[in-house]
């Protein structure tokens, strides 16, 4: 098992230079973006930990935890998750076991890259349709938090924007693998 990256088989997305062309920007853009996404979703994680903290501290001391605190971190931690996965998937960061496959040649490396990007696009695309989905069935249902009444849509629509986004840099990924098969 290993990790790919920018030394891996399959390297990451290339910064966007002077000449470059407007697909080379649209990835240097969705990738900048997916890194923010990266980042506040790291951010969130944090502030996370912190009330986590603040939380059992205060039932230690105090005995007053903070209310509603294991919804927050629920809602709060799945958002994250889905924060992750596109700047993941966009600098080719998630882990291969290629125990059968690392003694293919370098085209049917190419190829079956190529055939696991368009499952991933797939695959991605239907987790932002399903987010969409069952969002907007929380928003129609009005489904809220037990102690915080917080609405459970407004955690679906803020995983949809990160699963879109990954559905947006799986398409990506997609047109460079395609790409890499016609050289």
């Amino acid at each position: 098992m290993r990790r790919t990256g920018s030394a891996g088989r399959n390297a990451g997305p290339a910064p966007p230079g002077r000449g470059s062309s407007a697909g080379e920007r649209l990835g240097g853009g969705l990738t900048r973006l997916a890194r923010a996404f990266a980042m506040a979703g790291g951010m969130l994680l944090v502030g996370i930990v912190g009330m986590t903290v603040a939380s059992v501290l205060g039932r230690f001391l105090f005995g007053v935890p903070i209310p509603g605190d294991y919804e927050l971190t629920e809602l709060a931690c799945g958002i994250a998750v889905f924060a992750f996965f596109p700047y993941c998937h966009a600098t080719n960061a998630n882990i291969v076991v290629d125990f059968f496959t690392s003694r293919l040649r370098p085209r049917a490396s190419a190829v079956l890259d190529a055939v696991h990007s368009v499952a991933f696009t797939i695959m991605a695309s239907l987790i932002a349709w399903r987010l969409l989905v069952g969002g907007t069935r929380k928003l129609e249902d009005g489904e809220t938090t037990l102690f915080l009444a917080i609405p459970i849509h407004s955690a679906y629509f803020a995983a949809l924007v990160a699963a879109g986004l990954l559905a947006a840099v799986s398409i990506l990924v997609l047109c460079r693998r395609l790409q890499a098969l016609r050289r």
